[in-house]
């Protein structure tokens, strides 16, 4: 998942969480994840059915958000499942569980998988589009820097290694530079918002709700966003992975994870002031906070997501993505993102 800087309440819960996800967090081999359970909701008592179990991974980021909803109003359930949301305070420990099996579902963002694919010669398969930040990421600059093509020998402070490097790469990138052409300073996104604020730095690259806190303590400094997620769509994006092997064990799990998504998604619109109520708790965060961060995210449905690969801007995102990566971090550059992708 996208290495992100959680509010107070989030890192004051999420130990707890942590603890009691991991309490239980040696899974069962894969070919034993089918359990003989009561019917769900809607089937004749007396029935049974072939429920699939399974531990899915996962950030207190918002785009995590359908998921929360489902566990709470039994979509799981409905559609066949028995889910143990695992939750994780840092990339590292999840990426570790689900290398290990310890959860056989993750919710990473896409340069994510793609790092892990090329450094562990993972074969996994993503199989939702979650969604893509728009104005959740942005790079903010001081009044005296108009365009990205200014940021050229300033101050640019962001985290290294995480979203914020990647955005400003694809920014410097579309304007003929590469990093080398800005002097980066590496602090915490959370630091490095609050840094422009007394002029330490030119330029910041962080993301919500940091990005709604420095505007608006920097209003009368004229701070403002030179470049956001919009500019560059999908470059920060989410999605749910899993194992080709587990896959090919239990082929029904893409379509009954799709399902899940897709009605939770489809209640969180129907009913937004519990929806957020639910996706505040489950992601430390307070309801009256997820709106404006929520404005810069874009949610995507399986339909959404089917036509986005069928005209192959999908497929051009993460090569691109792909390309930054083998550029700045000397990343493996022969890799299957194709196969890595099943979307459609």
């Amino acid at each position: 998942m996208k290495k992100r800087v959680y509010t107070l309440a989030a890192s004051i819960l999420l130990p707890f969480l942590l603890l009691t996800g991991c309490a239980s967090n040696g899974a069962a081999p894969a070919d034993k994840q089918t359990e003989r359970t009561p019917a769900a909701s809607g089937q004749q008592a007396g029935q049974a059915s072939d429920v699939l179990s399974l531990k899915m991974g996962l950030q207190p980021w918002l785009g995590n958000g359908p998921w929360w909803i489902a566990e709470k109003k039994g979509m799981f359930e409905k559609h066949g499942l028995k889910v143990e949301l695992v939750s994780f305070v840092q990339d590292a420990d999840m990426n570790a569980a689900f290398l290990s099996d310890n959860v056989q579902a993750a919710n990473l963002a896409t340069h994510t998988t793609i790092r892990m694919v090329a450094k562990n010669n993972l074969d996994v398969k993503g199989i939702i589009y979650m969604d893509e930040s728009q104005d959740a990421d942005a790079i903010l600059a001081s009044k005296d820097i108009a365009g990205v093509e200014q940021l050229k020998g300033k101050k640019v402070a962001f985290e290294e290694g995480t979203t914020s490097d990647l955005l400003l790469q694809q920014a410097l990138k579309e304007k003929g530079m590469k990093k080398q052409d800005v002097e980066t300073v590496f602090m915490p996104a959370a630091n490095a918002g609050l840094s422009l604020i007394p002029g330490q730095v030119d330029a910041a690259v962080t993301y919500a709700p940091f990005i709604h806190e420095v505007l608006d303590k920097g209003k009368d400094k004229g701070l403002h966003v030179v470049y956001s997620g919009k500019n560059a769509p999908g470059l920060i994006s989410d999605i749910v992975v899993l194992k080709s092997e587990y896959l090919s064990q239990h082929p029904d799990a893409k379509e009954k994870l799709r399902q899940v998504w897709d009605e939770a998604l489809e209640y969180w619109k129907a009913n937004e002031q519990e929806g957020n109520e639910i996706v505040a708790a489950g992601s430390g965060s307070k309801p009256e906070e997820l709106p404006p961060i929520l404005e810069g995210l874009k949610f995507y449905s399986t339909k959404e997501t089917a036509d986005l690969a069928a005209s192959g801007k999908l497929a051009e995102t993460v090569k691109n993505i792909h390309s930054l990566m083998v550029e700045s971090e000397g990343l493996k550059a022969d890799i299957d993102l194709d196969h890595m992708l099943d979307m459609q």
